[in-house]
């Protein structure tokens, strides 16, 4: 039956890809859905304070309040994505305290460290479970997100490897027991169009078998010179309710993208002679890359969710997730400095076939041993995950410049022999096991103790003699330990401690890029407060941390080789973060400050001891703020604005001296609803700010902020 539905989803998929070319916290709540708990959802989502979340399913894996969670975690809501007009996981990104976009792909800095799908496989999370539906040159499409949690710190616990500073949740939005339909479309700057219609609702009188179709369109151009892109995106659901205890929901994604330049390659720096450097010397518009440059991807996904509580105190859920992705792919990167206004640069042409199966199953169960209540997880993890197909060759190209680029001839020969190549194919084993017990010890306290034991068996085979490597082979194993203390001294106030161990086996130890690496390793500690106040209405959370990292990989380019990369013998991120949300009256808010200063811990050839790491500001600020004006002045109106400030920033481990300059982005919006109807304007980078976000590998090149722009967005439920 499973294969059944994949294949009608894969036809379904594939007609609508050829007509283009012409909530919940956790798997299905881990309960079984009822009207009453339907009715729940719906009194929370109409709510005035939609801004505010006060549980989360992901760090725990139970329904566990937030002020009881020993760990730092955020939500956005809908509400929130909706009032920002947040479309992808960057545009929303610099809400949450502490986490940028270092660029205009899939790379984030969170608690100083570079989250990156390459490096970190499982810092993306869907509903808790490994399998990035997207690809790391692509921006995390939010077309069928309900909301998106941000779990700070090593997580490998229950999640496996991730990155250091923090994973990140989708919760997708899941079938409703009422008829539902929306239908959004939105307008703006650069050519910017998109549409989509979200139905929902019963198939069956009983109400059984509940369905959520989720259609979506962009497209889009930039402020670059010939970038475009258009996205078609298709999440069809079923949920079936056997009866009150036992639930089945299968979730399809489908994902189409074809740009030209499938993801912006940054800026040009210029670089004075006296060796410092100028942010604003070239135009916005001038990219490295050519107008032949594109991407075309193919992302699927199928999640099948059971769900079945035995009896009151023991439940068990398993969960099975498949995952696709196909990339067509050329583009051009620079070689070297910049001379004389112009540049030297390399071309690279990849075909690849990646997939990635995941089986989760855990068991939960509640008990009291005297005073003391017992929540026991056990579980198990077997992800299956790589490449059938890797074919990537490198290339030598032609050189532009960069006023007055000429790209003749910049696509290489099939004849010309590549620089670098691959070939081959990859399968990696993870096979894991978990227990975790949460322990309440009266009203007032609270332990959670985890460990988790993983083990990695990879092998990459080469397919022809074209590949450079010829072969690779890992194995790895480790425990990843977890310890959480929280107490609260009244009912709204908690202080809590945690200590949290990762184990990440390097994804990549390719020779020539430097390897093969050592095992990568993450300690942190972490202390701190969380309140909800003023009835409940605002949630604050304040807490410091260290994180202490071994062997993080990081780009060491040179000119000869631009893709070398190094792993640092040691880190050391520590700092402190305070986030506020929820409402006051008529005002909602997101509000917080992070602090944090991630340095070598010593001397080697790569830096020396205090040097700052890259792309990790000391200093962030972000608030956003919607006030709904009064009935009695203009009735459904509401006004937004919001503030992002980062402080400098290295933007290359190797040179100290490439600090990108701290800067500060204002938006605001501006919306009017009625009954079933809304129609909001958001304005972005008011100001207008050039701005930096971050650096890619080298001094040459680096992400650059979004100027001034706008969006209309019109949203009407038609039942």
């Amino acid at each position: 039956m499973k294969i059944k539905y994949l294949l009608l989803f894969l036809l379904t998929a594939t007609i609508c890809e050829e007509s283009f070319a012409q909530s919940r916290p956790d798997s299905l709540n881990r309960h079984s859905i009822s009207k009453e708990q339907e009715l729940e959802e719906v009194v929370v989502s109409t709510a005035k304070n939609r801004y505010q979340v006060l549980s989360s399913h992901a760090s725990t894996r139970t329904n566990t309040p937030l002020l009881a969670t020993p760990q730092s975690v955020q939500v956005m809501s809908a509400e929130v994505l909706r009032d920002r007009q947040a479309f992808t996981l960057n545009e929303i990104a610099g809400s949450f305290t502490g986490m940028k976009a270092n660029n205009g792909n899939g790379n984030f800095q969170i608690r100083g460290f570079t989250a990156y799908s390459p490096n970190d496989a499982s810092f993306l999370l869907y509903n808790g479970i490994r399998g990035n539906l997207f690809l790391w040159s692509q921006q995390p499409l939010l077309y069928n997100i309900e909301s998106v949690e941000l779990l700070r710190g090593p997580s490998g616990a229950l999640f496996s490897e991730g990155s250091p500073g923090g994973v990140v949740n989708f919760v997708t939005k899941k079938p409703l027991t009422e008829k539902r339909a929306n239908v959004d479309l939105s307008l703006g700057s650069w050519a910017f169009g998109r549409a989509s219609v979200d139905l929902t609702g019963p198939i069956d009188r009983e109400k059984k078998l509940l369905y959520r179709a989720i259609v979506g369109y962009d497209r889009g151009e930039s402020f670059r010179n010939y970038q475009e892109k258009k996205n078609l995106f298709v999440a069809p659901s079923l949920t079936y309710l056997f009866n009150s205890r036992t639930s089945l929901n299968l979730e399809l994604n489908y994902a189409y993208s074809r740009a030209v330049q499938q993801y912006d390659n940054g800026s040009f720096i210029y670089t004075r002679p006296d060796g410092s450097f100028d942010f604003n010397h070239y135009s916005n518009k001038l990219t490295i890359q050519s107008p032949t440059d594109y991407g075309k991807t193919r992302n699927m996904s199928a999640t099948l969710t059971f769900d079945h509580r035995i009896n009151d105190n023991l439940k068990l859920t398993v969960v099975e997730r498949a995952v696709r992705n196909v990339l067509d792919f050329t583009d051009h990167i620079p070689v070297g400095r910049i001379r004389n206004d112009s540049v030297s640069r390399g071309y690279q042409d990849w075909l690849t076939d990646r997939f990635s199966l995941q089986t989760t199953a855990f068991a939960t169960y509640s008990a009291k041993t005297g005073a003391v209540g017992h929540q026991v997880i056990v579980g198990t993890d077997y992800n299956r995950y790589g490449w059938t197909e890797n074919d990537y060759q490198y290339k030598p190209s032609t050189r532009i410049s960069i006023l007055n680029p000429d790209y003749t001839g910049s696509v290489p020969d099939a004849s010309v022999p590549a620089d670098e190549s691959d070939d081959n194919k990859r399968v990696t084993n993870l096979i894991g096991g978990y227990i975790q017990d949460q322990l309440s010890i009266g009203s007032k306290l609270k332990v959670l103790l985890s460990l988790r034991y993983d083990s990695y068996n990879a092998k990459e085979t080469p397919l022809s003699d074209r590949d450079n490597k010829q072969g690779d082979e890992l194995q790895a194993s480790g425990w990843i330990p977890r310890i959480g203390l929280v107490y609260l001294p009244v009912k709204n106030v908690s202080i809590y401690g945690t200590y949290l161990k990762s184990f990440n086996p390097q994804t990549s130890n390719n020779v020539l890029a430097g390897g093969p690496f050592p095992t990568r390793k993450a300690t942190q500690y972490e202390v701190g407060s969380k309140a909800d106040v003023l009835d409940s209405r605002l949630s604050a959370t304040l807490s410091l941390y260290q994180i202490n990292y071994a062997n993080i990989l990081t780009a060491a380019p040179t000119e000869e080789n631009s893709h070398r990369q190094a792993a640092i013998d040691g880190t050391r991120s520590r700092g402190g973060e305070f986030s506020i949300t929820g409402s006051l009256n008529a005002l909602s808010l997101i509000a917080g400050y992070a602090f944090n200063e991630h340095v070598l811990v010593s001397t080697t050839t790569y830096g020396k001891k205090g040097d700052r790491f890259a792309n990790a500001p000391k200093h962030q600020i972000n608030f956003w703020g919607k006030y709904a004006l009064p009935a009695n002045v203009l009735k459904g109106f509401s006004l937004a604005a919001g503030a992002r400030y980062v402080s400098d920033q290295v933007g290359l481990l190797s040179n100290q001296n490439f600090v990108f300059p701290s800067y500060i982005v204002l938006d605001a919006a501006l919306s009017y609803q009625r009954n079933r109807f809304q129609v909001q304007l958001n304005a972005y980078n008011l100001a207008n700010k050039h701005y930096f976000t971050g650096s890619r590998s080298g001094v040459t090149l680096a992400g650059l902020g979004d100027p001034f722009n706008v969006r209309l967005g019109i949203s009407y439920q038609l039942w």
